[in-house]
């Protein structure tokens, strides 16, 4: 039987939580194949979370309990500047796009459907604001978000430079999902 997990928006009292899940799935990383590069960059870094969450825009997927994060995700309007450059198939305004930024899934939970889950949430949230699209990027070197993504419906326009303030990184795949 498939696992029902919540998803929520993070709260300041959930600041801890969101923190040490962003921890735990870097530390996997460094320790397993950091393919998304967080544990090298140190991304996402505190002050993003921090600030995600108090702009209402950190949501959580929670176990059954309630009590465990099972993974994250920001989603807001927010797109780098290259993102301007691509060809999206929907030309639409910043606040018709939901931008899928710092997707993770926590150590314990890996492999039962939590990435899935929180792209489908995304899409719902999406929908909700009434977005015409959702776009993301992912590291050209992630190979498991890059298959992820096609099979929730995003089309992958290709590997694309984008500049990140604090990193190096700039070989991006960007996807999206016409609504």
């Amino acid at each position: 039987m498939p696992v029902s997990w919540d998803f929520r928006v993070a709260g300041p009292a959930d600041t801890a939580a969101a923190l040490d899940a962003y921890r735990q799935i870097i530390d996997h990383l460094a320790a397993t194949a950091d393919f998304p590069h967080w544990h090298t960059e140190n991304r996402p870094s505190e002050a993003e979370v921090r600030g995600w969450v108090d702009a209402g825009q950190l949501y959580l997927a929670l176990d059954p309990s309630g009590e465990q994060v099972a993974g994250v995700v920001a989603l807001n309007h927010d797109a780098p500047d290259a993102y301007r450059q691509a060809p999206w198939a929907v030309d639409a305004p910043p606040e018709q796009v939901l931008v899928v930024h710092a997707l993770g899934v926590c150590p314990a939970f890996l492999r039962q459907g939590v990435a899935r889950f929180l792209v489908d949430a995304a899409l719902e949230v999406a929908r909700g604001e009434g977005c015409r699209a959702v776009r993301l990027d992912t590291y050209v070197e992630n190979a498991a978000a890059r298959a992820l993504y096609p099979r929730c419906g995003f089309t992958d326009l290709g590997v694309h430079t984008l500049h990140y303030e604090g990193t190096d990184l700039d070989q991006f795949h960007l996807f999206e999902r016409v609504l």
